[in-house]
């Protein structure tokens, strides 16, 4: 005979068992914790540090403390501390601090709202049937959101099957709208649920809308056009007699279409057009050639005098340019009475082109300067005042070595051949060439550089044996051990040429 029962592990009394007591009650006490079973939580992982006698619990997984390795069993804080027992497939256990039940499926605890729930038919104050599963009859239906946005999806096996929303009168049908019997978007109408009409449709590949039943708008008057615009309604269109279109704006009819011609009622002739080559009439059509747009562009003999805002002007010989005697297309944009920029572009500097830019500011003219492109990037840099006047980079080469000069007022000289004769002269632990090395640099500087270098042999270097000038700077070798042999140099100097 087994010492327990077979499902819920009762301990059993044995033939001539001593103390036949301590196992009833045994029984006993696991029937207390499990018959109308309620447990307090099933997502406490750490047991409650004030647990009462009785108070029981479903151990969730990671469970640490008293509770560590014992996910899913029930624990029931006894007078000898906590006890657990393991439940048995379709176990349920009212979880007190959630209000539902719980039931264990053999391999954990779940409730209805963390499964899903299907139903054959459905009904909210109404009767579902076979084809209206879902039957709600109540003044109004919410879907609300989640915490986000929200769809309502209707879908269709294939294209040709139906996805709408239909509007009934007395379950007659009077309005549809959705994916009827194609892809394509529609509003239908009827007027007895038999008979339909189309309304509205939209073209799913396009999104071209279209009115297969058109549309029609009243003829209206130029005062108050059948088809007006939002918050005009003196501005639109009307019929102004059968066969007849009319365009009204602020109530006055300004165009009329006929089947002969289109009847314009504003000046598009005579003083409706620019005057001359600088017309500044406000309202007047701009002819080709007038600001020098679409021809060649107007004279000017002083670039100060090109002061017509958006003209476009051409001269070989007019004076104020950035260059003398060289032929400019250019043009000037006007802020107000005493602000405006003028740019001239000349293709003086063959191969490249070379554009100027310069501002009108409290009616005075300013420098020109230079716009910098592929073609005059690199030349002789200048400077005015710490202003460049020239080119972007320099670079120049001679027998002091190379030099780089940048239009900030940055200089960079190096020397790559420098010669020391030895490096066997002590000098503490180390050893130095018996003579210094004087480098020119090729590019004077305006202030003392910073001077760098290496040798061309292992355990040797370059410093300065003073400090560096403006002009030339003080060299020798160090080494590690002797060098009796000459020693290539390489020293770059880096500073300001301004």
């Amino acid at each position: 005979m087994p010492d327990d029962t077979d499902i819920l592990s009762l301990p059993l009394i044995l033939p001539n068992q001593a103390q036949k007591h301590v196992t009833h009650n045994e029984a006993l006490a696991i029937l207390d914790v499990i018959v109308q079973l309620a447990v307090i939580t099933r997502d406490q992982t750490v047991p409650p540090a004030l647990a009462a006698i009785g108070d029981r619990h479903i151990v969730p997984s990671g469970a640490t403390v008293d509770w560590a390795g014992q996910a899913g069993r029930i624990a029931v804080f006894t007078q000898a501390g906590w006890q657990f027992l393991a439940p048995q497939p379709g176990w349920r256990a009212h979880v007190l601090a959630e209000a539902q039940m719980a039931v264990f499926d053999g391999l954990a605890w779940t409730v209805p709202s963390e499964g899903a729930a299907e139903f054959a038919q459905l009904g909210v104050s109404a009767t579902p049937d076979a084809t209206n599963r879902l039957s709600v009859a109540a003044p109004a239906t919410l879907l609300n959101h989640a915490g986000a946005g929200h769809q309502l999806k209707l879908n269709k096996a294939a294209t040709g099957d139906t996805a709408s929303l239909l509007f009934q009168t007395g379950f007659s049908g009077r309005a549809e709208m959705g994916t009827a019997g194609n892809d394509g978007f529609s509003v239908k109408v009827s007027a007895d649920g038999a008979a339909w009409s189309t309304a509205l449709a939209m073209d799913p590949a396009t999104g071209m809308v279209q009115l297969p039943a058109g549309a029609a708008i009243a003829g209206g008057s130029a005062v108050a056009p059948g088809l007006s615009v939002a918050g005009d309604a003196d501005t639109g269109l009307f019929s102004t007699a059968p066969g007849l279109i009319g365009l009204a704006t602020n109530g006055t009819m300004r165009a009329q279409l006929t089947d002969t011609g289109l009847q314009l009622d504003v000046p598009v002739t005579g003083q409706a057009v620019t005057q001359g080559l600088s017309d500044t009439t406000a309202g007047r059509l701009l002819k080709v050639g007038d600001y020098g747009l679409g021809a060649t562009g107007l004279a000017i003999t002083d670039w100060n005098d090109a002061t017509v805002n958006g003209a476009t002007y051409m001269s070989a010989t007019a004076s104020n340019a950035p260059l003398v005697s060289v032929s400019f297309i250019g043009s000037f944009l006007r802020h107000n009475a005493d602000t405006g920029i003028q740019q001239l572009s000349s293709h003086a500097g063959t191969p490249s082109p070379r554009q100027f830019i310069r501002i009108l500011a409290a009616g005075v003219w300013q420098p020109w300067r230079e716009i910098a492109n592929q073609g005059s990037i690199l030349g002789a840099v200048s400077q005015s005042g710490g202003v460049p006047t020239g080119r972007v980079i320099e670079r120049g080469t001679n027998a002091n070595g190379e030099y780089v000069r940048f239009a900030d007022g940055t200089q960079i000289c190096t020397r790559t051949n420098l010669s020391a004769a030895n490096a066997n002269t002590a000098l503490g632990s180390l050893f130095r060439s018996s003579a210094n090395v004087t480098w020119t640099y090729p590019a004077a500087f305006a202030a003392a550089p910073v001077v760098q270098g290496d040798c061309d042999d292992a355990d040797c270097w370059m410093t300065c044996a003073a400090a560096p000038g403006t002009a030339s700077a003080s060299l020798r070798a160090l080494a590690a051990v002797t060098k009796a042999a000459a020693l290539t140099m390489r020293a770059t100097a880096i500073g300001r040429w301004f």
